[in-house]
């Protein structure tokens, strides 16, 4: 098994991760860029290194890419 695959499995378990700062089925906007304003569930990882990427599915249905840097946690 790779690295990155159980680095994945482990994030998806919802282990909390150094490498990352979101949880899977953390609820997050966005507050920059592209997307800027939409809210959903963090639902997966694309990438880890150098600015982790996230696969957001929004409350409007649809998935999204956004960056680390890009989102936050609507609770904070």
């Amino acid at each position: 098994m790779s690295n990155d695959l159980e680095f994945h499995n482990s994030w998806l378990g919802g282990e909390k991760l150094e490498a990352v700062k979101f949880l899977h089925n953390d609820y997050v906007h966005v507050i920059s860029a592209k997307y800027f304003g939409e809210q959903g569930t963090v639902v997966s990882i694309v990438k880890i290194e150098p600015n982790p990427s996230y696969i957001v599915e929004t409350e409007s249905g649809k998935d999204i890419e956004v960056k680390e840097s890009e989102i936050a946690n609507v609770n904070n």
